[in-house]
């Protein structure tokens, strides 16, 4: 009976939904979906548009329901189904006014999945066919930065065999002008674009010839503000807004002491994609002519910005980036967070040359952070002729670690039972040790064990002195109670990803002892910060935290090297040139690779407390 009465409710909570949906109109669904839209609230954007679809399959306004459609789909990045619309409206309705946008969207589909011929490709048929000015001339600048920046001469000769009229011709004209100038020849581009400009005064691309010619100007212009990059991205939107109040209050502090000092720091939110984000800075830098760029977080937004400070010639500072051979793409890019080849290689040479260990093992993830962080400190460990005896990887969302774990100590009873019957007799072989290993294991080491695996826990593994762990936060949890089951007695070494005192001490009991590193640090006990907290609070309204504490930092060091009139080269040299700046949260200093922060802390983790140890 109960179980009847549950699916009479559900029939009439249906039956009730069918009736709501019946009683709007298409064009009621679509403004409800176009609401949800403009709010960012994609998913239920795609549900109201998807809904007036199905339900008016006839409606008048069915291209525009189709084209938002499309564009929701896009937005909670589910591209190949925005494909399956975009391919059905294409199919239909060759005769649309929305046509452009439609061909618009598919290109920025095939940029995402990084096909940048497509994409392209998809960008010309707006170019060559299209209706909407506005249109044409936003993806006249998408192509021409997708070109210069993601493709390479191979895939745009292939291109070039598909296009071959004036249009295109002065297109690839402009775009390999600006290849000359990332190449460093830069007077064989500015003879290249002049002539184009000479040649073809209203071409599409001569505005853009232009501006180019105008940028290599860009190296002299002089200005007393800072332009930073905010996120509008809810993820991020707080870190960036704390790096520019930390930046806000840097030049109040400089005011109150030297007005000639203070940089005006100038803001712009960027959008999600790299095109738009890369657009709105050319705009700024032309309008403002900012001394310098902070830049925002993504790894793609920084690689975009690093290749626009090469040929516009303006100090580029990537506040958070780890990436390897991001600031060797331009010789004004900057790098305040040490990449994470760096990173490796500073807890490597602390290991070998503070703490003086031999042997080392190694688990971190399988992606581009992890494999260069692993790299920097084998290479470090080897040059310093120690020894990496094992090394483990894991995948992104992997839980259980037991597998690498076991792995690493196994590794560990080998190295104990190796380095002591080579202390007996180093005439041994590899194999022979090997073989003895394999009966040491099984007869004497468990002997006593009775029946269980070789790799029982209840025996300590201790022949590696180091286990480096690369990890995020969010396998803390996970990989520490793993850690401490597996009973590998050793040191554990750990990157920034252990930098979170409450997962920490929720893991206490198997992470006391835990050295890492850390770009930044301070001590919220210590009379620096707690002076710093009280100007800050008493002029911002809030209480500093971290991110704060690194604009503060960023803007004081600009400030320092700043001097009224100075031009961007100039500017530029003066960062590079400067010595250590001691920070409250983070000291920056170039040294192991030009436009670097080199500086690092270790901390380690001891009785519930962090403690800087160098």
């Amino acid at each position: 009976m109960l179980k009847m009465r549950y699916h009479i409710v559900l029939l009439i909570v249906f039956l009730t939904f069918s009736l709501i949906d019946a009683q709007q109109t298409d064009r009621q669904m679509f403004d409800a979906g176009l609401s949800y839209y403009k709010q960012h609230q994609y998913q239920e954007a795609q549900k109201n548009f998807f809904l007036a679809l199905k339900n008016f399959p006839n409606s008048g306004i069915q291209t525009a329901i189709k084209l938002m459609l499309a564009k929701s789909y896009y937005k909670i990045e589910e591209y190949s189904t925005a494909s399956l619309v975009i391919s059905d409206f294409i199919l239909k309705y060759q005769k649309s006014k929305y046509l452009d946008d439609i061909y618009f969207l598919n290109g920025e589909i095939n940029f995402r999945q990084a096909d940048f011929s497509k994409a392209v490709e998809e960008w010309l048929w707006i170019i060559y066919n299209g209706n909407d000015d506005r249109l044409k001339n936003k993806t006249k600048d998408y192509i021409f930065r997708t070109m210069v920046i993601h493709m390479s001469d191979s895939q745009i000769s292939d291109l070039s065999r598909r296009y071959s009229d004036n249009l295109y011709n002065g297109l690839l004209e402009v775009v390999n002008a600006q290849k000359l100038i990332l190449a460093g020849d830069r007077s064989s581009a500015e003879r290249r674009l002049e002539r184009f400009i000479e040649n073809y005064p209203y071409h599409l691309y001569s505005d853009i010839a232009k501006e180019i010619l105008r940028g290599t100007k860009g190296a002299t212009i002089s200005s007393n503000s800072i332009l930073v990059l905010k996120s509008g991205e809810e993820e991020t939107r707080n870190i960036s807004e704390a790096i520019a109040k930390g930046l806000y209050y840097a030049a109040y502090e400089i005011s109150q002491r030297d007005e000639q000092k203070v940089l005006k720091i100038d803001t712009l939110t960027t959008q999600r994609d790299v095109l738009s984000t890369v657009k709105e800075t050319m705009y700024e830098l032309r309008e403002r002519q900012p001394l310098a760029i902070i830049g925002p977080f993504s790894d793609e937004k920084n690689t975009a910005l690093t290749l626009l400070s090469k040929y516009e010639m303006f100090p580029y500072i990537s506040p958070l980036s780890s990436q390897n051979g991001l600031a060797d793409l331009s010789q004004y890019a900057f790098q305040i967070n040490p990449d994470a080849e760096i990173k490796g290689r500073f807890l490597a040479n602390y290991a070998v040359k503070e703490l003086n260990f031999n042997t080392f093992a190694i688990l971190a993830p399988a992606d581009p952070y992890g494999v260069s962080v692993a790299k920097g400190f084998e290479e470090t460990i080897i040059e310093n002729e120690r020894e990496i005896v094992e090394k483990q990887w894991y995948y992104e969302g992997t839980q259980d670690f037991s597998r690498q774990l076991k792995a690493i100590r196994n590794k560990g009873f080998f190295i104990s039972f190796r380095d002591s019957v080579q202390s007996i007799d180093s005439t041994l072989t590899i194999e022979e040790i090997q073989e003895q290993f394999q009966r040491y294991m099984t007869e004497i080491l468990f002997k006593n064990e009775g029946n269980r695996e070789i790799d029982s826990t209840q025996v300590p593994s201790t022949g590696i002195d180091v286990l480096f762990i690369i990890t995020y936060p969010e396998y803390v949890p996970y990989m520490a109670p793993q850690y401490a089951f597996q009973n590998i007695e050793t040191t554990l070494l750990g990157n920034e990803g252990w930098n979170n005192k409450e997962l920490l001490m929720q893991q206490r009991v198997y992470l006391d002892g835990l050295i890492y590193i850390s770009a930044g640090y301070y001590d919220p006990e210590s009379w620096n910060y707690k002076a710093f907290q009280s100007r800050f609070r008493q002029r911002m309204q809030e209480t500093p935290e971290i991110y704060h504490l690194l604009g503060y930092d960023i803007g004081k060091w600009l400030m320092s090297h700043y001097k009224p009139g100075i031009n961007r080269r100039d500017f530029r040299d003066q960062l590079l040139q400067g010595g250590l700046y001691q920070g409250i949260l983070e000291n920056i200093q170039f040294g192991i690779k030009p436009r670097v922060n080199s500086e690092l802390n270790i901390i380690r983790f001891y009785r519930g407390q962090l403690l800087k140890v160098k």
